[in-house]
């Protein structure tokens, strides 16, 4: 294992980025087509998620990013003049990315549909890009954003969290109301947190396939609406 010259551990030349010793599935990420950013960004950027998350923002410094991409120091700084500033653009990039893959043209799915379609995005994203879910999760918690960030970010990325919660929320309004016995937002908290953990519980060699997973997640999603999903997919 190399380490820079403050000791900080970095990864071998040619070893696969991972997080907490997993294995983060950068190729399905970098090789999106849609992507607007090119594949050394996405790489610096999935990078940093990883290492500010596993070690810290303090203890990791950009010239342990930097060898972790084969890259020299003065090189990232190219990319980013600080270490601030690369925070900020990785939280932003797993945001991105996320609502990308749970949003894109959601507008188009009948409303009565809409909520399953985020409810299969959402968890799907969670089972297929667990490693870099865990470590997104890690940098959008409270705690870390009111250490690292400033208020003005802290609000940046606060609003976006809300209008992605509300949207949900709204859909959720549609099967239970305001004086239903729990309160709609409680029920919107709930199925969003079943699916976020599905990438720290989920064994893609475990006994159920993914197909298998996701079909049950839903399953239990619409129960906690009371509903059942069978109906909802008949609309």
């Amino acid at each position: 294992m190399k380490r820079t010259r403050t000791g900080a551990r970095v990864p071998a030349d040619g070893l696969a980025l991972s997080y907490l010793g997993d294995i983060v599935d950068e190729g399905a990420i970098i090789g999106q087509p849609d992507s607007p950013a090119g594949r050394m960004r996405i790489r610096i950027l999935l990078t940093a998620i990883a290492l500010f998350a596993e070690r810290g923002y303090e203890t990791c410094s950009m010239r342990t990013i930097a060898s972790a991409v084969d890259l020299r120091a003065p090189t990232l700084y190219n990319y980013y003049p600080s270490k601030e500033a690369l925070l900020v653009a990785a939280v932003d990039f797993g945001m991105d990315h996320f609502f990308g893959y749970v949003l894109k043209d959601i507008e188009q799915t009948p409303r009565g549909e809409r909520l399953l379609e985020i409810a299969r995005r959402h968890a799907s994203y969670k089972l297929r890009h667990q490693i870099i879910a865990r470590a997104n999760d890690r940098l959008i918690d409270p705690q870390f954003l009111k250490l690292f960030f400033s208020e003005q970010d802290r609000a940046h990325f606060g609003q976006r969290l809300d209008r992605y919660r509300y949207t949900i929320h709204d859909l959720v309004a549609d099967f239970v109301g305001d004086h239903d016995r729990v309160d709609p937002m409680f029920v919107t908290l709930a199925i969003m947190n079943q699916w976020d953990r599905a990438a720290y519980w989920f064994n893609p060699d475990g006994r159920r396939t993914f197909d298998e997973t996701l079909e049950q997640i839903l399953v239990l999603t619409f129960r906690l609406l009371n509903v059942d999903l069978a109906k909802v997919k008949g609309r």
